[in-house]
């Protein structure tokens, strides 16, 4: 029955979610227009508005912080020491049920550490099992696995590298004259986000061994050709740069080094954590696992083949919010939920808007910039504590990125896939959120 209905979900999500960035500039002719409705057609402050975010120097380095998320994490789950863990766990599973099981809770546990680890480490390991369940005569259901690498992207928000948690606990963030600076304790390590997202780390992996076929004719031995690490012709080292690049010591130390300021620096009170230490954190993490600066070099710039569309899709969100702000959208939006919420209502309200927008905004911090104002002036308003409201803003854009697979391309690429192949099985994780999240934050908010 579930697995029929992974299938149906799987055909008409294949057919209905169009480019993410034909969703964005739709997003924008559409903000444009109801922006010009409620101004009487003032163009001229509606197109102003849109420059003026478009351009925001505030907004354009949050887009530099999601991408060095992305580069970074993508360089740490290509350090020898991640790819040999993945290597190891590839070879415990005894049957299809413990595989997808496996690479789920691992998924989970990398998207929570660092969303970028996630969004690839998932797709190795379950690449990784079907070359050793090949070998092994071991059948698997291939797109289940890659329904379960898919899935750090369900929890990630709630993770370390959460764009909305991580941006209100940084000074100056453009959220501040609301709530002012939120510390992580308020979001990250509070009791609900403790709960909510401890829940779905063992529900969700728990769900993809539910999800494994019981009858073995659904069940292959995958055709693949062993994972190898790309070769590299390397020059003899008789050089004082080549010596730098190469060097194990050389990108170790600068790594450790890099890691012992910032830890001195946050036992000494004089850093916190927000997105900027923890993008310094992960770079130096992944220059020291890397060992030489060569390779970091190169496993980020593998990574930044995948920010090109943070790179292209962030300034238009950044205009949009311009042109909700410079219409009054934003104040009306907030007093129409204000309207309709109450204070216990108003988290599981903010979920669900959060997963409708993310639809459409497939990104986080994206989607923070549209959202974070409305939300958090709604939230205000009705005496929700603006943790609160962070996090199940964080969760709802976790919950539809199961239906969304714009952050699957680099997985789908790795395992060979294609996105109606998965998207089925990670369509009932969205319906397990949908049904345990507002549960627990109508309990918990």
């Amino acid at each position: 029955m579930i697995s029929r209905l992974g299938k149906v979900l799987s055909h008409w999500a294949a057919r209905l979610v169009p480019d993410p960035f034909v969703l964005a500039l739709g997003l924008t002719l559409a903000v444009g227009l109801l922006g010009l409705a409620l101004t009487g057609g003032e163009l001229f402050t509606v197109g102003a508005g849109f420059v003026s975010g478009f351009s925001s120097p505030g907004l354009l380095g949050f887009a530099l912080q999601m991408c060095l998320v992305l580069v970074t994490g993508h360089a740490l789950a290509l350090s020898p020491p991640v790819q040999r863990a993945v290597a190891r766990l590839a070879r415990l599973p005894r049957s299809a049920g413990s595989a997808a099981l496996i690479v789920a809770a691992v998924a989970c546990l990398a998207g929570v550490a660092h969303w970028g680890l996630g969004a690839i480490v998932g797709a190795f390991l379950a690449r990784e099992m079907g070359r050793h369940a090949a070998a092994r005569g071991l059948k698997l259901h291939y797109p289940l696995l890659g329904g379960a690498a898919y899935s750090g992207l369900a929890v990630w928000h709630g993770g370390f590298s959460g764009s909305a948690p991580l941006k209100v606990a940084e000074a100056g963030h453009f959220t501040e004259a609301i709530v002012g600076v939120l510390p992580i304790t308020e979001t990250l390590f509070s009791p609900l986000n403790l709960v909510v997202t401890g829940a779905l780390l063992l529900l969700i992996p728990a769900l993809y061994y539910g999800l494994t076929p019981r009858d073995e004719a659904e069940l292959v031995a995958p055709d693949l050709p062993p994972f190898e690490e790309e070769a590299r012709e390397r020059e003899p080292i008789d050089s004082v740069p080549a010596w730098l690049q190469e060097s194990p010591l050389v990108g170790v130390g600068a790594g450790a080094a890099g890691l012992a300021l910032l830890l001195a620096l946050i036992v000494t009170d004089r850093l916190g954590l927000d997105l900027n230490s923890v993008n310094l954190f992960f770079l130096f993490l992944g220059l020291a696992l890397q060992a030489r600066l060569r390779r970091y070099v190169e496993a980020v710039a593998d990574g930044a083949r995948g920010a090109g569309a943070i790179i292209l899709q962030f300034p238009f969100y950044f205009g949009i919010l311009g042109m909700m702000k410079a219409s009054g959208m934003i104040d009306w939006i907030s007093e129409t939920m204000v309207s309709i919420a109450t204070a216990s209502t108003f988290p599981t309200l903010a979920f669900l808007s959060a997963g409708l927008v993310n639809l459409l905004v497939p990104s986080g911090g994206g989607q923070w910039a549209v959202q974070g104002e409305i939300l958090l002036s709604a939230g205000k308003a009705l005496g929700v504590a603006p943790g609160t409201t962070v996090m199940a803003f964080a969760y709802g854009d976790a919950w539809t990125n199961m239906l969304q697979p714009f952050w699957a391309l680099p997985l789908l690429g790795i395992m060979g896939l294609k996105a109606r192949e998965i998207i089925g099985y990670t369509a009932v994780v969205f319906l397990l959120m949908a049904l345990v999240v507002p549960a627990l934050l109508l309990l918990m908010a």
